[in-house]
């Protein structure tokens, strides 16, 4: 009973360290904003000196950006297929992960090992909780070089942020509940409007031109998309990165789609088939973009 007692307290403890990191870093991440500093104004990793580390972080871009080429089910080298379909994790994080309000990269490392449910979910265990369900495959080998370079690269683009702190633009843009519920038939109109001269009518994208490997734009359903565990496939996050990010190239704080319309082409997008989601916990669920 003792060593029980000793046991929940020692957990009460660490949650309670957790709890209050969390606090500070949210009183702190408002506080950065109003701070005039341009944490997404990173050195590009191509003018890095040469050494091993940053040899590691330009495969850790690499990673990023031709996800297909190096690790999805096409990759030339059998051994390291961990995707399951050839998806790119920049189709996501745009501008390899320094878009605001895109799922950027730039303070991830500083809030990372995160409390979620009692439960720590540390930065390997994230990045492959996005393998197995954004690129639908199994996860990397924790101490292996592909997981070594992302955390690198992740690392590079966080290295000013302050620790513990989710600095402004980071996650999802915040999106208001619409005037009406999501409407997947409305969300058709949108789309055929708005989406489908890119992403096609039948919404399987377009292949990247021979030799090329992966999507110049990534499909929104079917086989080769995103499962449905992924955050993508959560009608608020998809509303979310819609309505900041897409059409491609716009800027969040100048949207082309009107509030309702991001809902609704969500609701469409996400009712549409793809692979199912892969066993996860309730923590994994829960973590924010």
């Amino acid at each position: 009973m003792q060593k029980k007692k000793k046991e929940s307290e020692r957990s009460v403890k660490s949650l309670a360290i957790f709890v209050g990191a969390a606090i500070l870093g949210l009183l702190a991440g408002y506080l950065l904003w109003g701070r005039a500093v341009d944490w997404y104004s990173v050195p590009d990793v191509a003018k890095l000196k040469e050494s091993p580390e940053n040899d590691l972080i330009r495969y850790g871009k690499e990673l990023i950006v031709d996800t297909a080429g190096q690790i999805g089910k096409s990759a030339k080298d059998a051994d390291k297929r961990y995707a399951g379909n050839d998806l790119a994790c920049v189709n996501c994080h745009l501008n390899a992960g320094l878009q605001p309000f895109a799922a950027p990269f730039v303070s991830t490392f500083a809030t990372f090992p995160m409390m979620v449910d009692d439960q720590v979910i540390t930065l390997t265990e994230r990045i492959n909780g996005c393998v197995r369900r954004s690129l639908n495959g199994k996860n990397l080998p924790v101490d292996g070089k592909e997981m070594q370079a992302m955390i690198a690269y992740i690392k590079y683009l966080g290295h000013n942020t302050p620790q513990g702190v989710r600095v402004p633009g980071m996650g999802l843009l915040t999106l208001r509940d619409p005037a009406a519920a999501a409407d997947a038939t409305r969300g058709e109109k949108v789309y055929a409007k708005s989406c489908a001269s890119c992403h096609k009518p039948d919404g399987r994208g377009e292949r990247k031109a021979s030799p090329g490997v992966g999507y110049s734009i990534p499909p929104l359903w079917g086989d080769d998309s995103f499962n449905a565990g992924a955050g993508m496939a959560k009608l608020a996050y998809a509303a979310a990165y819609i309505r900041a990010n897409m059409p491609f190239t716009i800027n969040y704080e100048e949207p082309v789609l009107n509030l309702q319309q991001a809902w609704d082409v969500a609701a469409f997008m996400i009712s549409k088939p793809r692979p199912p989601a892969p066993p996860e916990t309730e923590a994994e669920a829960k973590l924010p973009e």
